[in-house]
């Protein structure tokens, strides 16, 4: 199992590794340890995406719910943005690359971290890393269960999906909360998310 120390800066908390990914071959060029920081500068690799790709490549969808103190969250992305391709990996390095997105996707609390002061935890985490095309696209998934002690505290989310899959340009938020709706695009450059309800 993997060690993943915390440190608190300021309201957040800030892990101090996550497990390695690879989005493409280019990446193995690189050192595979990609470290965390929402506000520092990332000097990773990321895929460059060919002429013709899928309008929602380099884009993952969040989805974020609130039932009381248990918020759901469900989280989709084209294949070839997270892992560098879809359908079955052809060799031992898709293999790899495609092991270590699900390593990823299964640190959901490295993935998306509420703001502190509403003191969620993860409770469990599904991950799908399945890239073979079904129903005309080739997506992986996860879906994450969190359990807050304080929801009434819950006002705002940073999307840490930028560090562990570099390809990923941004990430469409939908939320629902007990205050309503709302929506919001995190971008490597701004990934936190402030619940502010549209109705």
């Amino acid at each position: 199992m993997t060690r993943r120390p915390h440190v608190r800066t300021g309201q957040w908390a800030r892990q101090d590794r996550l497990p390695r990914t690879a989005a493409t071959a280019a990446l193995r060029a690189r050192p595979r340890r990609l470290l965390p920081c929402l506000s520092g500068i990332l000097t990773l690799t990321a895929v460059t995406l060919t002429q013709g790709a899928a309008p929602d490549a380099g884009i993952a969808k969040v989805t974020i719910r609130t039932d009381g103190g248990t918020v759901r969250v469900e989280l989709t992305a084209p294949a070839l943005t997270l892992v560098g391709f879809a359908g079955d990996p052809g060799n031992a390095a898709q293999r790899e690359d495609l092991t270590l997105a699900a390593e990823n996707l299964q640190s959901g609390d490295a993935l998306v971290r509420f703001n502190t002061q509403a003191r969620c935890l993860l409770e469990s985490a599904k991950v799908d890393a399945d890239p073979r095309v079904r129903q005309g696209t080739a997506d992986l998934g996860a879906s994450y269960r969190f359990g807050c002690a304080l929801p009434g505290e819950l006002h705002s989310a940073a999307i840490g999906l930028f560090v562990g899959f570099p390809a990923l340009r941004q990430v469409h938020v939908h939320y629902t909360t007990a205050q309503g709706q709302g929506a919001a695009i995190a971008t490597p450059s701004n990934p936190i998310v402030n619940f502010i309800p549209l109705h």
